[in-house]
């Protein structure tokens, strides 16, 4: 993984006004992850928009971290279900399109 991918944790927490053990706290519950390299902290720049997502979540509406949990667990499952319908829209119409 490149260096210029990577973004110091504490310097985003600074940027986004949200403490380091409220990320620490989403790295322990797996929802996101965090690199150290060197006894430093860092985010992976394609986890920053739905790092994003989740501090929205817990500010602007209040939410607790096991609500967090529960909401980023739900929300997976429907984009899994939505992907799963649609490869089996995707079959039906190859069956409809042979008859």
């Amino acid at each position: 993984m490149q260096t210029e991918d990577l973004i110091p944790a504490n310097e985003f927490c600074v940027i986004c006004q949200v403490e380091l053990s409220f990320i620490q706290s989403l790295e322990q519950s797996g929802l996101i992850k965090l690199i150290t390299i060197e006894d430093k902290r860092y985010l992976q720049s394609d986890q920053l928009h739905e790092l994003e997502k989740l501090i929205r979540l817990h500010h602007e509406l209040d939410i607790n971290l096991e609500g967090i949990e529960a909401l980023s667990h739900l929300l997976q499952r429907v984009k899994d279900m939505q992907a799963e319908l649609m490869a089996l829209k995707n079959r039906l119409r190859l069956y409809e399109d042979h008859n």
